[in-house]
């Protein structure tokens, strides 16, 4: 594995918490509609390879096929991916050995080993950088559902759109403070195996669309482990809260045009928070198709 093809940031990472709300607890393809703009649909993905997600679900596949545009959340480029690592990388003589202790940083490196990452290169990297890329390896070598909608776009030649920057990207962690970043990931190596259960059965009730028990997985995850709960929360408002503002107000101009597909992390659907709820807001109607 090269170096540039560490994970980005849009990840869906299996150690956000949720919030204990119940509207838009169901379904993953939602339509959009506006008076003077034509239908467009939301989809929510899930942001991992995994043979159970190689095919659209009919519903999903009829409403892509009509769509004139994509937008999702980031489209990596080489330039993109390059900048990505050279932020999650210490570029002075800090290491990550000296943040996270001897202990850990053998268990990172345990952990990383799958992809083929040295020594060298691990000590420099940055708390966030290793905490993005610890997953379950064995089958992190195949496209992500965004990576393939992206493709099937290009082929028939429909633009493609994002709605974060690799800056905003970088932001969203590197902004963390360290303290919050350590404890995160020295947490998550000590709790490897609960975290590998948790992403199977997130991705189950994924499959099942049921959001609402995505999130109370998550809830479930930090009532067992309230020592690193104010560190989830300043994740969760990072990644998920902050970012929903962000793409619920940007995708409205590829919605006012219609017919557009918007796929974003599935997390982003969910609650009072959720893009779908900011949508409605802001005067858009919202209907669960799938």
């Amino acid at each position: 594995m090269k170096r540039r093809d560490l994970l980005l940031a849009c990840a869906l990472s299996p150690l956000l918490p949720a919030w204990g709300a119940a509207r838009f607890d169901r379904g993953l393809l939602w339509e959009v509609t506006k008076k003077g703009a034509t239908a467009s649909h939301i989809y929510g993905t899930i942001h991992v390879p995994d043979a159970r997600l190689e095919s659209l679900p009919a519903p999903v596949d009829e409403a892509f096929r009509r769509a004139s545009s994509l937008l999702l959340e980031f489209v990596p480029d080489p330039y993109s991916r390059e900048r990505f690592l050279e932020a999650a990388m210490f570029l002075d003589r800090q290491t990550l050995e000296e943040k996270i202790g001897a202990e850990d940083f053998e268990r990172a490196l345990e952990q990383l080993r799958p992809i083929g990452l040295s020594r060298e290169f691990v000590n420099k990297l940055k708390p966030w950088g290793v905490l993005l890329n610890l997953r379950d390896v064995r089958d992190a070598s195949g496209p992500t559902p965004d990576t393939r909608l992206a493709g099937m776009a290009r082929a028939r030649r429909l633009p493609v759109f994002q709605i974060e920057g690799v800056e905003e990207q970088i932001f969203t962690f590197d902004e963390l403070p360290m303290e919050a970043q350590v404890a995160l990931l020295k947490h998550s190596l000590a709790h490897r195996d609960e975290l590998r259960e948790l992403g199977e059965r997130t991705l189950e009730a994924y499959l099942a669309g049921d959001l609402g028990q995505i999130w109370r997985l998550r809830e479930q995850f930090i009532a067992r482990h309230v020592e690193v709960a104010s560190y989830q929360a300043a994740l969760t408002k990072r990644v998920v809260h902050d970012r929903s503002v962000v793409m619920a107000f940007r995708m409205q101009r590829e919605l006012r045009r219609g017919h557009a597909f918007v796929a974003l992390g599935a997390l982003h659907l969910y609650g009072e928070k959720g893009v779908l709820a900011l949508l409605e807001q802001d005067g858009w109607r919202t209907r669960r198709v799938y």
